[in-house]
């Protein structure tokens, strides 16, 4: 039997911003219907940074969620991340966001998704100028790109995804 594979790109445009979402389509399996489900719940998630819409983006977030701090030895809890949120976005307007899905784990009979991804971020410097940790200055009004892979844990809850936890690492400047 041949099985029919085709990319589909997905380019959402909103006032000012970009989303654009790569994905490989395989099949309509139920392992790949809960994939999908999953994989919609990282786009809302990416898509509510990318709009600014803190409480859509909150509402994602497990009661319970735990994920490590990037510069802390701190397990950053969700009242972590909302006060992260804040700080982040008084100094930076994202542009756009560019989701490269790189694989999904389904564990616990589809109950427990990991999601390994990459983002490519474009976002402009807002706040005052400063010096980043490669000691060069970040002007006010400046487009930087970050390139970020993560890996989310959702558990589904009540017919609903939640996010748990999981692992973000990159930020590399150009």
């Amino acid at each position: 039997m041949k099985r029919v594979v085709f990319f589909l790109f997905v380019l959402i445009i909103y006032p000012g911003n970009v989303l654009v979402l790569a994905q490989e389509s395989k099949g309509t399996s139920d392992e790949e219907k809960i994939k999908e489900e999953v994989w919609e719940v990282v786009r809302k998630r990416n898509t509510t940074w990318l709009e600014n819409d803190f409480s859509g983006h909150m509402d994602i977030y497990h009661k319970d969620f735990r994920r490590w701090s990037l510069h802390s030895k701190t397990l950053m809890t969700k009242e972590i991340f909302a006060s992260f949120w804040e700080g982040i976005k008084k100094n930076e307007a994202v542009i756009k966001i560019d989701i490269e899905r790189k694989e999904m784990q389904l564990l616990d009979e589809g109950r427990l998704a990991i999601a390994h991804y990459t983002v490519d971020e474009v976002y402009q410097w807002i706040g005052e100028n400063k010096s980043n940790d490669k000691g060069k200055t970040i002007k006010k009004g400046q487009v930087l790109n970050g390139k970020l892979r993560f890996s989310d844990i959702y558990l589904k809850v009540n017919d609903n995804w939640k996010y748990v936890g999981g692992h973000r690492d990159g930020a590399f400047l150009n």
